[in-house]
């Protein structure tokens, strides 16, 4: 399929239920805020941060991924419904999904401390140097030297290809939560090995497929953004129509050999 059959197919599916599919996420977003408020109870800053910390892991992510079920079972051909946002708590789901959840985190906090950990090394060991040389004096001259541009441009790089891992990361998982939708019975390991293999040939593709909507988030913004929920219920819906393809594609070469 090209890129614009998935968005024409997220159309034709959303057609005549855009209201209560845009309505499910300002639905979450309340609840999710309301939910979050409960932090607010305490007034130490850090007690705030903790509370709000396992609300993320434990409570909050089941709304966000609850909407990976609905756009999935939009593109199927179902009509959106509000008892979908609690999805995750039934049938099992919790668990494995919420296992992911935190797994996805922590891999992310990993990637974060291994691209940027070097680098606050490599500015500290520079401003050192400079005070050393400078007889504890820094000045612009020497601060310059932490950004001249070849420094800059590693800098630049490196944030680029932080951006582009933590993107298929996050890829990598979202098809982990749909793949533990269409098979409960799989562990989160063998979740995450078969989105692997949806994604094998195909990742260039979806990073496309995303990218093709950034006109539509423009507008989306310009339109008080209020247009943005409508866009992100499109990306959402197109996006879960590409898994849906791919695991149709995958499943008929696994069946021909």
């Amino acid at each position: 399929m090209r890129l614009s059959d998935y968005r024409q197919l997220a159309k034709k599916r959303l057609n005549s239920q855009w209201g209560i599919n845009v309505g499910l996420i300002v639905i979450i977003g309340l609840l999710t805020g309301a939910i979050g408020g409960v932090s607010s109870v305490s007034s130490n800053e850090n007690i705030q941060l903790g509370i709000t910390f396992l609300l993320n892991i434990f409570v909050l992510f089941a709304f966000s991924f609850a909407l990976y079920y609905i756009s999935l079972y939009v593109v199927r051909g179902g009509r959106a419904q509000l008892g979908q946002i609690f999805v995750v708590f039934q049938k099992g789901y919790y668990v494995p999904l919420m296992l992911i959840n935190i797994l996805a985190q922590v891999v992310q906090y990993v990637l974060a401390a291994l691209f940027f950990l070097p680098l606050l090394l490599q500015a500290g060991s520079s401003v050192y140097l400079s005070l050393v040389s400078s007889g504890g004096v820094t000045n612009v001259e020497n601060m310059g030297t932490l950004f001249n541009i070849g420094l800059f441009t590693l800098y630049f790089i490196l944030l680029l290809v932080f951006l582009l891992v933590t993107a298929i990361i996050s890829i990598l998982f979202r098809f982990a939560v749909w793949v533990k939708f269409d098979y409960p019975e799989l562990s989160v390991g063998q979740c995450i090995k078969r989105a692997w293999f949806l994604l094998s040939d195909r990742w260039g593709k979806y990073i496309l497929l995303q990218l093709s909507f950034i006109g539509w988030y423009i507008l989306g913004i310009v339109a008080l953004l209020v247009g943005l929920l409508f866009v992100a219920v499109y990306v959402n819906t197109a996006s879960a129509a590409f898994y849906d393809q791919a695991l149709k594609e995958k499943m008929d070469q696994e069946g021909s050999v």
